[in-house]
């Protein structure tokens, strides 16, 4: 039996949650090693000055996410979800592949299978039909509801539900992107909006950013410049160099777009994931500003459910260019996505999240302290820049010979000159923290190392 004793003094809600919690947090380190037998419930609520039925609704809280397991006469023991892997997973020997932004916690899967055992005769309903145009009405007054939390007022009629935020990225581009006209981007963006613009036949403006994300007069000069029209933009956590603009940043780009007449569009599908930011950039321009999210993010990545919050103008426009192009998303993933809202399941994903990431940014910290690293407790990112002398290319190159794949900056420029010797390193990538803490020490020594000399041609 071990000795362990939680610390909950820092952790918030109910104490039984707070203990499961920490359970499940000391079984993904290592702390609690599988198979270890934990400490009896009565010696615990002791040691924990709570009382008995406390510390039983937390093992039973940690044993319904798959993490204990009691054997009546023997106590209760450590142990891994026995989840099968999927498709596509890592096995052993795998690379650990930390070029994707996707975190899907214990507690997103137990949900997942509770609510697809529950299925109900109207979860069939919104299965068999194709969806109406814009989505359920149910699910977009549910969702008008949850933007509340990141300032939006919005109105269901002005809500489109999609398949993914990538669709309404790219419908957005589609429809209000002039072929004669650049599209207004970060310099350093999120690599599908390139591949997108790219795949449309439509140039790119690059603006020029600063530690909170794009600048406002540089914004109005591209614009001025070029003569675009629509500005595609991540105020919070922006991928990848994890900027969060404040609030007074929001609202000058809101007033040089509002000057210049350009069309916003804002990927805000991270929002959710930061404790505290700013409102939405769209409450200060809601007359010309798109507002995108996502559920991927924020608490499941595989439904594949995204949302559009756009004036009331466009949202005919919107919606049937989603119904056109796909006749709307799957109406029993949106269903769960909505149950979830409405029960608190969703808020529950969402705070499950960032205590994951808080801790993967922690453990990114400790591996690579001394070391050129931008972080955030909310991201499930860093940008890390190795030292000289090496490139991203040659680092992430010797990364992946050692089983780590990780994504030079090159790859999110705009123009190659505006590439830094940076890699992007997603800390959601790792099936759980020790995976994780491995590839970080391992990323940590090859920065201690010099790269390997080039072969000269003669």
């Amino acid at each position: 039996m071990t000795i362990w004793l939680p610390d909950l003094s820092s952790r918030i809600g109910p104490v039984y949650r707070a203990l499961a919690d920490a359970i499940v947090d000391a079984i993904e380190t290592g702390a609690l090693p599988t198979g270890v037998r934990l400490p009896p419930q009565r010696e615990l609520a002791w040691k924990l000055g709570v009382t008995v039925g406390t510390v039983s609704r937390g093992y039973m809280e940690a044993e319904r996410l798959g993490y204990l397991s009691g054997e009546v006469g023997r106590g209760t023991y450590a142990r891994r979800p026995n989840t099968a892997p999927l498709a596509g997973t890592r096995q052993p020997g795998d690379p650990i592949d930390l070029s994707h932004n996707a975190l899907a916690t214990a507690e997103t899967r137990q949900a997942l299978v509770g609510r697809l055992s529950g299925v109900t005769a109207r979860d069939i309903d919104c299965l068999v039909g194709y969806p109406p145009i814009g989505g359920h009405a149910a699910h977009r007054a549910t969702i008008a509801g949850w933007l509340s939390q990141v300032g939006l007022s919005a109105r269901p009629d002005d809500v489109i539900i999609t398949a993914g935020a990538q669709q309404a990225l790219g419908i957005a581009l589609t429809l209000f992107g002039r072929n004669d006209r650049p599209v207004l981007m970060e310099r350093l963006t999120y690599s599908v909006w390139i591949d997108m613009a790219r795949l449309s036949d439509r140039a790119i403006e690059p603006v020029e950013m600063d530690a909170e994300g794009m600048v406002p007069e540089a914004l109005e000069a591209a614009a001025r410049r070029s003569g675009a029209r629509m500005v595609m933009l991540q105020p919070t956590l922006q991928n990848p160099t994890n900027a969060t603009m404040s609030l007074a940043r929001r609202q000058a780009i809101a007033e040089a777009a509002r000057r210049e007449d350009l069309i916003l569009i804002e990927d805000d599908v991270y929002g959710t994931l930061p404790a505290h930011r700013p409102v939405a950039l769209a409450t200060m321009a809601p007359e010309r500003t798109i507002y995108i999210g996502s559920a991927s993010k924020c608490f499941v990545p595989g439904l594949r459910i995204g949302w559009i919050v756009a004036p009331a103008q466009m949202v005919p426009r919107l919606a049937g260019a989603v119904h056109a192009r796909s006749l709307g998303p799957s109406g029993l993933n949106a269903e769960i996505v909505a149950r979830w809202i409405a029960d608190g399941t969703a808020d529950r994903l969402v705070q499950a999240q960032r205590r994951e990431l808080e801790a993967r940014q922690q453990l990114a910290a400790e591996a690579l302290a001394g070391l050129d690293m931008r972080g955030d407790p909310g991201s499930m990112h860093v940008l890390l820049s190795p030292p000289e002398p090496w490139t991203a290319a040659a680092f992430a190159a010797a990364a992946e010979s050692r089983g780590i794949i990780v994504v030079p900056a090159s790859r999110f420029a705009v123009l190659p000159e505006f590439a830094p010797e940076s890699v992007r390193i997603s800390l959601a990538g790792a099936a759980d923290r020790v995976a994780l803490r491995a590839a970080l020490a391992a990323l940590a020594d090859l920065c201690r190392q010099t790269p390997p000399n080039r072969r000269a041609i003669v």
